[in-house]
């Protein structure tokens, strides 16, 4: 087995994580937003279905982006610094829609984390950047 450094472990495990909190979040915001769509079609519903759509799609890339971090392969610094960019303009994005405002802030927070993560020297040079 091989000896993966702290911060790659962190990395992996954390974009695994809001990988499936934002799959939950979106399939969450999706099915609310279809349910108000259908009781009275205005715009929260097709704005909270477009927010729902790219919280699926941030989830996916954040699940690609756990697999790269873990295996250590060099385009996962920049893909992570896009899909924890999204993440938290998507945070930003829930919370305008109406979505409770927990889930969205830890989000938010944790993408954060992650953008600082990736800046230390330690990371950057474990990515050749």
């Amino acid at each position: 087995m091989q000896d993966r450094p702290l911060p790659i472990v962190v990395l992996g495990l954390l974009s695994a994580g809001i990988g499936a909190a934002l799959l939950t979040s979106g399939l969450a915001l999706l099915g609310v937003a279809q349910v108000a769509f259908l009781v009275d079609a205005n715009a929260a519903g097709v704005t909270g279905s477009m927010v729902g759509v790219a919280e699926l799609g941030v989830g996916v890339a954040s699940l690609v982006l756990a697999f790269g971090f873990w295996l250590r392969r060099d385009w996962a610094w920049g893909l992570g610094l896009a899909v924890f960019g999204l993440s938290l303009a998507l945070s930003v994005a829930a919370v305008v829609v109406g979505m409770r405002i927990g889930t969205p802030l830890f989000l938010g927070a944790l993408s954060v984390l992650m953008i600082w993560m990736l800046y230390t020297p330690r990371v950057r040079a474990l990515y050749h950047h």
